[in-house]
């Protein structure tokens, strides 16, 4: 369980794409708490979990792994974007992808 919980955590900075120290800031935590965490030296406890939780803007049970219903439905969006991209060409598929990139990280 704490294995999970510390990849799920792991998971989240990197998917938001944030280095420890800007996740420990985004969540007010130390980086050093950050780090033993997601490697599971240090069992989080609740009031962590929920600081967490709340820095991120996400129920506790999404952070503890239960899979809410906008995930499930950003799951079958991105499979079956996923299936349409398999039909196209390599070319293609980097264009999308630098496409997305651009349009997604514009500020």
């Amino acid at each position: 369980m704490v294995e999970d919980i510390s990849k799920r955590i792991r998971e989240l900075r990197k998917s938001m794409r944030l280095t420890q120290s800007q996740f420990a800031e985004l969540v007010s935590l130390s980086e050093d708490s950050i780090g033993k965490i997601e490697r599971g030296i240090s069992v989080p406890t609740v009031d962590t979990l929920t600081k967490i939780a709340e820095g991120l803007n996400i129920p506790l049970s999404e952070l503890l792994g239960e899979i809410s219903k906008r995930e499930k439905k950003q799951n079958q969006v991105l499979e079956c974007f996923v299936r349409y991209l398999k039909t196209k060409s390599y070319k293609d598929i980097k264009l999308i992808h630098e496409l997305a990139v651009k349009i997604l990280e514009r500020k």
